[in-house]
């Protein structure tokens, strides 16, 4: 409709302002897939803009399920998402099966702000093992992945499999906190520190955003506007 055709060209422009047009070289392409019912995803390239259009089938499948209220960022509770926010983890409900293509460049951003209590984060081009962010983190307890088989939760911490881009990752912190990016090595198991002090995730997170009431696209403000 005329009404999607503006908001995603609004969604374009308020790209622009912070996508990078990068060489043919530096586009990266990762491929998620989604399931029909709900997900547990996250922005992890930069979206690559060319001619104005953002030249990635995935992000157009998210922006349309956001038009649709089917996409959730989580800000001390589950907020309809209106804008792209890199290394952000988020819900999306989908109606059918298939990859999710992101196509874009590595962020310049290399690192995310963590709110006490939960958080959706999502690993950049690179995957993560969640060990080190354990153990490079000190506020960080518990970490989770959703398992949509079985409908549940996956705690990560015992399961010990790395983050993947392209998914969302729930993070509890029991102080603010900064998550950096770089240092990881993605392949090698982390070795153990002296004294071992979690081993399995200490909370479980909030449940999927199933139905949230009174929310539409674009009109949620997000944290820092109320600052």
């Amino acid at each position: 409709t005329k009404m999607k055709k503006l908001l995603i060209a609004l969604i374009i422009i308020l790209l622009m302002g912070f996508v990078t047009h990068a060489d043919h070289d530096d586009i990266r392409i990762i491929t998620p897939v989604v399931y029909e019912g709900w997900n547990l995803l996250g922005f992890s390239l930069q979206p690559h803009v060319m001619n104005d259009s953002i030249i990635s089938s995935g992000y157009d499948a998210i922006m349309y399920a956001a038009l649709e209220n089917r996409v959730f960022y989580f800000d001390d509770g589950h907020v309809v998402a209106d804008t792209f926010r890199i290394g952000e983890g988020f819900w999306m409900k989908s109606n059918v099966t298939a990859p999710l293509i992101q196509q874009g460049i590595a962020s310049p951003k290399r690192v995310h702000l963590l709110s006490k209590g939960w958080n959706i984060i999502s690993p950049l081009e690179k995957e993560i093992h969640p060990l080190l962010l354990l153990y490079s983190h000190q506020t960080i307890d518990s970490i989770w992945a959703w398992d949509h088989s079985n409908y549940q939760y996956e705690d990560m911490l015992a399961s010990k499999e790395h983050l993947m881009p392209g998914y969302g990752y729930w993070i509890h912190t029991t102080h603010s906190d900064t998550l950096f990016y770089d240092g990881f090595s993605s392949h090698l198991p982390p070795q153990a520190p002296t004294k071992l002090v979690v081993v399995t995730s200490q909370r479980r997170p909030p449940k999927p955003p199933v139905y949230i009431e009174d929310n539409t696209w674009g009109k949620i403000k997000r944290k820092e506007d109320k600052k």
